[in-house]
């Protein structure tokens, strides 16, 4: 009786053994997905963007200077990070190198060559002292001779300075790189852009009537900039070899 009842005793030790590891199996799996919905899922991964070579991105960047830097309707504009962008400004500050300054206006000029003359009219208007401003509609619609009388209208003659004549170290930086721009784009246009008749007809014509202005400011600032200071480059001269 002894021998037949062992089997039956071992069944039942199995039994509870499965039962007791089944349980077992099931508590484990249970912790797993309690863990498994407590833990925050990974986001997905970027996909990454191909890397710009240097050329590239100098001339990405010099595009995006070149874009941004004038005035809308003749406001000043500002690019995202709050820079300067007129011209006034950027010499003014003096932060770049002038030949990076003349290569992005030459660059906004062949996307728009109203708004970068007319970014270059200011330039010697602001230089002069005076507080008004050339607006595209003026620029467009107006002979020089008016655009002058306009601005001499808007000059407060009361006071005698203006940038190119005030004193202290920051002024006279700004009457150093004032020179140096004119010069730097009298010589980099010459071979390209200062060809063209029509910034030509535009620039020296506006110097011209600047000098004849009865306003001192604007017949030094005209002069200044009609005839730099290097005796090898002029505005006639590079255009008329």
């Amino acid at each position: 009786m002894i021998t037949s009842d062992l089997p039956v005793l071992q069944d039942s030790t199995n039994e509870t053994t499965a039962h007791s590891d089944a349980g077992s199996e099931l508590e484990e799996t249970e912790v797993k997905g309690k863990r498994k919905r407590g833990r925050p899922g990974r986001p997905p991964s970027a996909t990454k963007k191909p890397r710009k070579s240097p050329g590239d991105k100098g001339r990405s960047e010099s595009g995006a200077r070149g874009a941004s830097r004038g005035r809308a309707n003749g406001h000043p504009q500002q690019n995202g990070e709050g820079d300067p962008v007129t011209l006034f400004e950027v010499v003014k500050l003096g932060k770049r190198a002038m030949q990076s300054v003349v290569d992005d206006w030459i660059e906004s000029y062949k996307q728009d060559r109203d708004i970068a003359l007319l970014d270059l009219i200011n330039f010697f208007i602001q230089c002069s002292g005076c507080r008004g401003t050339v607006r595209i509609e003026m620029f467009r619609n107006m002979q020089n001779a008016e655009i002058i009388r306009k601005m001499t209208e808007e000059f407060d003659e009361d006071s005698g300075d203006y940038p190119l004549t005030m004193p202290g170290p920051q002024w006279k930086k700004f009457r150093s790189n004032f020179c140096e721009f004119i010069g730097v784009l009298i010589r980099q246009c010459q071979y390209s852009i200062i060809y063209d008749e029509y910034m030509m007809d535009t620039v020296i014509s506006l110097l011209t009537g600047l000098s004849d202005s009865q306003v001192r400011a604007f017949r030094h600032t005209s002069t200044l900039a009609g005839q730099p200071s290097d005796p090898g480059i002029a505005w006639v001269g590079s255009a008329y070899p």
